[in-house]
């Protein structure tokens, strides 16, 4: 996610010269087996910027780890739609910012036919969600995270925002645990 033809194509494509990651990678994983009845299954209509909250230019960096069909729950997105900004919407059941129904068409959505190997650069303003279409039997793996151009004066102006909590459980899981020679025993070598 970090390599050096990512970060040098935004460089390269989107004239950045300082390049901030906010937040982790997300491991996208999609199959008719794992769908939980009446739960989650995939994302709606959502802009990545209320998730994110970083660089007006700030980019989705998506990676599909199999080849992904329009039969495989592909990724769709409305190109074009980043030049609307950030648009109405609300909080659903899933904790997703969805976009009002009433901002897209659903003909606008295209889903994006890839294969291993291949990148998709978004701005955190466009308009996607997951496909809801698969076959029985297949599984849609895919990772992605997000890059904020750290040079662009609005995020310098807002002191490098970011909406990405890291948290540490400090709480021993286990009391006791490890002893010294449960530790030693890992750094005994023969």
């Amino acid at each position: 996610m970090h390599s050096n033809k990512i970060t040098g194509f935004l460089r390269e494509k989107f004239n950045w010269d300082d390049i901030y990651v906010p937040g982790g990678q997300v491991v996208h994983i999609m199959a008719d087996e794992l769908q939980i009845p009446n739960g989650y299954f995939g994302l709606v209509p959502h802009q990545d910027f209320p998730s994110v909250q970083g660089s007006l230019g700030g980019v989705v960096v998506w990676l599909p780890l199999v080849d992904v069909d329009k039969d495989n729950y592909p990724l769709e997105v409305i190109p074009g739609s980043n030049r609307r900004g950030l648009l109405p919407s609300f909080e659903n059941t899933n904790s997703t910012w969805e976009i009002n129904p009433d901002q897209y068409n659903e003909n606008d959505f295209v889903p994006a036919e890839v294969n291993v190997g291949d990148v998709i650069f978004m701005s955190l303003f466009t308009i996607h969600r997951s496909s809801k279409r698969g076959t029985a039997g297949r599984i849609r793996l895919a990772a992605s995270t997000r890059f904020d151009n750290a040079s662009e004066p609005s995020f310098i102006k807002r002191c490098y925002p970011t909406a990405y909590i890291r948290t540490v459980q400090r709480e021993q899981y286990f009391k006791d645990f490890p002893s010294i020679s449960e530790v030693n025993k890992v750094f005994d070598i023969k």
